[in-house]
């Protein structure tokens, strides 16, 4: 601003200077008397001083617009942030007010009873929704694997018919001849124990273990005495147990001799040789054991893992356990631990038995008396 002042003082000084110069070299000057030009001097400063007292007053004034916008500016600020808050707390009660007034008011808490009530119930008629979608999905599952397994019977070649292996009398049950999936073992084997699809709970007590339980033409167990007493009629017999992961990937293990003992010897597994296949031997750590159920056993293995088996604290092999989906955090299903470890339950399994026969140098079978 100072700066700005004495430029002006500067531009009128020299002004002055220039038209006294002219003033007196022009020739109507020439003669003039002294007091004339000290009065022409007078008016020219005077007009100097008023030019820059009215540029001071200019400048004074900018000054002054300058600073009331700033103090607007504050003021407006204020203004807006006070009518804001004020804005926010009275849309906060608004929306507080709405909400209160579309609650349902309690009456002595009847009402919000009946609204608890009213969620239950469309709660539980979800789960209902859910439970039989879920139940359309497994039966649709289950016919598939029903189907797949009448196919695969169909092509294999099967058939059921009545046997009384030891010829005792009334003793005659019924029993169903199929032939292996691997053609290197023939056929003419005897299905003592089938899983395919989860239709038939294995959970079950010693009597039904001991009778047997399911139907021949889907999921089953034949009994432990029927089986006491096909492994007992004659000649030595082989087992083959035949299984298949969730993925549709099949194995299988052969065991040249096996015999289980009768019920006061609890059907303990009492002869099993070394099993070969491709499935890995994990029912021999078992040999030697009594077959136990949940209401017939030394330990708790039956009930902690749902099925019956010759336990062995408890297992390697359980291909009478609860019927689960695959790969689970824990120990359970049907397992056998050499194909897919104990983590991994799986979709299907067959154990039958034959009498053991070996193929002389002409190629014809003779059954190994014993």
């Amino acid at each position: 601003m100072a700066s700005s002042r004495g430029f002006v003082i500067c531009v009128c000084v020299l002004q002055l200077g220039v038209s006294i110069k002219g003033w007196m070299n022009t020739d109507m000057n020439v003669g003039m008397p002294l007091h004339t030009v000290a009065s022409a001097a007078e008016s020219t400063i005077n007009a100097a001083q008023m030019e820059l007292q009215m540029i001071d007053l200019k400048l004074h004034i900018d000054q002054s617009l300058e600073y009331l916008a700033s103090k607007f500016e504050i003021m407006l600020e204020r203004v807006l942030l006070e009518t804001s808050a004020f804005c926010e707390r009275e849309l906060k009660h608004d929306i507080s007010t709405w909400i209160s007034a579309l609650l349902p008011k309690p009456k002595d808490g009847m009402e919000c009873e009946g609204l608890r009530d009213d969620i239950k119930d469309i709660l539980h008629g979800q789960q209902q929704v859910v439970d039989q979608l879920a139940n359309v999905s497994s039966s649709r599952e289950i016919k598939v694997a029903r189907l797949e397994h009448q196919l695969r019977a169909a092509a294999h070649g099967s058939e059921e018919y009545e046997h009384n292996p030891d010829g005792r009398e009334n003793g005659s049950f019924f029993v169903r001849s199929v032939s292996a999936n691997n053609r290197l073992y023939g056929d003419g084997w005897l299905v003592f124990q089938q899983r395919y699809d989860g239709t038939v709970d294995f959970y079950r007590n010693w009597t039904e273990y001991r009778d047997g339980f399911g139907d021949l033409g889907g999921e089953f167990w034949l009994g432990l005495e029927k089986l006491h007493r096909l492994l007992s009629s004659g000649p030595h017999y082989e087992l083959l147990v035949e299984l298949e992961d969730f993925q549709g990937v099949t194995a299988f293990e052969h065991y040249n001799d096996f015999l289980i003992g009768d019920e006061s010897e609890n059907y303990a597994l009492k002869h099993l040789s070394r099993g070969t296949g491709t499935a890995g031997d994990s029912l021999v750590l078992h040999k030697g054991m009594n077959f136990s159920t949940y209401d017939h056993t030394t330990n708790d293995c039956p009930s902690y893992y749902h099925g019956a088996w010759w336990f062995l604290q408890c297992y390697d092999a359980h291909l009478n356990g609860r019927y689960l989906i695959g790969k689970h955090s824990y120990r359970g299903g049907i397992i056998w631990h050499t194909f897919r470890g104990s983590f991994e339950s799986l979709q299907a399994t067959r154990m039958m038995v034959r009498p053991l026969e070996k193929i002389d140098h002409d190629g014809k079978h003779r059954i190994i008396e014993v």
